[in-house]
């Protein structure tokens, strides 16, 4: 195709866009070989040739698809697609959005089908049939029936399209270059991309599809892609939760304050940089549709979009501040997915837990933490980290995240897994000046560990029982109840314990990688109204993997607090704090829990 472009004037061949063509070249062709060299380019002269790449992409759609209706809809898909590399799109039903990206996929296929790799997924095969690669197979039947010479040999029992025309059944045929459709669920369990992770080919395409029912885990096989260069990725999906892979795509940047910054909620399509380079998220909004550009007795100017009737008769059945009414009618973020979560990222930046500390003296308490895992078993990490408990220039008591690592765990290692952590975290505290009872790790089940410690360093280390019982410590300075009276389980205690050093405003040096996994963690009531936070395995589940630099971290403040940081309200100079209301609260429920528990005697 870029044969079909002259560097310098030629009185054979006619002029287009500042650029000569031979003049029997069919003008589909005449874009496919604009959009090969970018869109738009200088030439040797210095002047500029092409219309850019969103004339071309739309011009040539249009040649292909002459039925297809354009609107600022799908104009903005376009501009976004073509600007950023990873795009996550949020909207309602029927808002166009798998069209869209199928469409915008297969042109870029047909512009490199000899350089590039183009995976399409969605949660089930029978679901990639009804969406993304349903539409993909649609339009490619429709442009090869109206222009000759397009690339793609279609092998619908594998749901792909092979740029390779040797016949199936040859030896070497080449499948990465062309269109393949993944379903990222089997027999109604995740399996991922893993397969998928480790291509290299010039120009990549992910177009995922469904991304609101796709697990966090989902996220790292983009990252992965993403370390090629010529990689971009598209996300869809009406929005649900926060935490999974499209919620993850489409979280507004740091600078936004995240999905808890109050990101712009007006009834207005919009778009926001997200916390990936170079990503954006674009945000169609049902009652901003195309369709409602004109009143309300005209005819409907599109009626594959969602339509005033539509969002009506859901306003009526579910209300206006429903779930579903948020996703599948405004394509908005349900409110409140904060509301749950034991951490969130505004709570971090309000606290000022994300800044880095300053310390008012060198005099500091060193104190280590570890979540152990032997050679990453059930996708587990060990992490080992350092805090620091010192005063701020400020005279008040703060406590910081100096680092955190991965602790070197292998099967190749001829010393016991046990021995290497054991002998890794004793060099490494040797090195910090960290004493051997100032480094704590959660001891749940880990006998043959504390053994290691013991023989290999010492048999002073601090053993943190997640598993056990709440304490018969206060909350908080400020929070004048029993944690056995509060939580449910240890481990609840000592994850609020985290939170509560941040709202108290005592905590520096969060990381983007802690505060993810702290983040996703939700809580809720149980018996007698105490708070527990969700199991392990249904976090593991839903985000993919274990919050094992969190869990390292609980340990760590757990040992902050054994070794005499008190987690407090910070009062305002002059202000005392009457907490004996509690104390009388807190003796008075003690007294009717006693009058109304049951004494069984034999």
């Amino acid at each position: 195709m870029r044969e079909a472009l002259m560097a310098r004037p030629n009185p054979q061949r006619e002029v287009m866009w500042n650029t000569d063509f031979e003049p029997l070249t069919p003008m589909f062709w005449r874009h496919m070989a604009c959009i090969q060299v970018g869109g738009r380019w200088k030439k040797p002269n210095g002047e500029y040739a092409g219309m850019g790449n969103f004339y071309h992409y739309k011009e040539a759609q249009k040649i292909l698809w002459p039925e297809k209706e354009w609107h600022r809809w799908n104009d903005l898909l376009l501009e976004k697609f073509l600007e950023h590399r990873i795009i996550g799109v949020i909207g309602p039903a029927s808002s166009g959005k798998t069209r869209e990206a199928a469409d915008f996929a297969l042109m870029f296929y047909y512009s490199h089908s000899d350089s590039s790799t183009v995976l399409v997924s969605s949660t089930e095969r029978e679901m990639l049939e009804m969406r993304v690669w349903g539409e993909m197979k649609k339009a490619h039947k429709l442009a090869t029936s109206r222009m000759h010479g397009l690339p793609g040999i279609l092998v619908e029992s594998r749901q792909r399209l092979i740029t390779d025309d040797r016949a199936i059944d040859s030896e070497g045929r080449d499948f990465r270059n062309g269109v393949t459709g993944i379903p990222c669920k089997k027999g109604g369990q995740f399996v991922g991309m893993g397969s998928y992770v480790g291509i290299k080919n010039k120009h990549i395409i992910l177009v995922a599809d469904e991304g609101a029912f796709m697990p966090r885990a989902y996220v790292d096989a983009i990252s992965n892609l993403n370390k090629n260069r010529g990689f971009k990725c598209i996300v869809l999906g009406n929005p649900k939760e926060t935490t999974d892979a499209l919620g993850v795509i489409c979280e507004p940047s740091a600078e936004l304050g995240g999905w808890d910054g109050g990101i712009d909620q007006t009834p207005k399509t919009k778009t926001w940089p997200t916390r990936f380079k170079d990503g954006i998220c674009v945000q169609l909004v049902g009652s901003d549709c195309p369709n409602m550009d004109v009143p309300k007795d005209a005819p409907v100017p599109y009626p594959f979009l969602i339509t005033r009737e539509a969002i009506e008769a859901d306003v009526a059945f579910y209300g206006m501040d429903s779930i579903q009414y948020s996703m599948m009618n405004e394509g908005r973020m349900p409110r409140g997915q904060g509301l749950r979560r034991v951490i969130t990222r505004a709570m971090c930046l309000k606290f000022g837990a994300m800044e880095a500390p300053i310390w008012k003296s060198d005099e500091r308490t060193r104190i280590g933490f570890m979540d152990a895992a032997y050679g990453s078993v059930g996708g587990d990490r060990c992490v080992f980290g350092e805090l620091q408990i010192g005063k701020d220039t400020n005279d008040r008591e703060i406590l910081a995240v100096i680092e955190t690592m991965l602790v070197p765990v292998t099967t190749t290692n001829p010393e016991l897994p046990e021995d290497q952590i054991a002998l890794f975290v004793k060099a490494q505290c040797e090195q910090r000046h960290i004493k051997p009872e100032n480094f704590f790790f959660d001891s749940t089940g880990r006998g043959t560990l504390v053994g290691a410690f013991a023989r290999l360093w010492s048999a002073n280390v601090g053993l943190v029982e997640f598993g056990g019982k709440p304490s018969e410590r206060y909350v908080s300075d400020n929070i004048r109840v029993l944690c056995k009276d509060y939580y449910s389980k240890f481990v609840t205690e000592l994850w609020y314990s985290v939170a509560l050093t941040i709202q108290s405003g005592q905590f520096r040096g969060m990381t983007e990688d802690i505060l993810a996994e702290g983040s996703m963690r939700e809580w809720g009531f149980v018996g007698s109204n105490k708070i527990e936070v969700e199991p392990k395995d249904k976090m593991k589940l839903k985000c993919g993997r274990s919050p094992d630099l969190f869990d390292a971290l609980v340990a760590g403040v757990e040992g902050a607090r054994r070794r005499g940081f008190h987690i407090a309200k910070l009062t305002n100079v002059g202000e005392t704090a009457d907490n004996g209301w509690r104390l009388d609260l807190a003796k008075r429920m003690e007294r009717v829990r006693k009058r109304h528990t049951l004494n069984y005697v034999s």
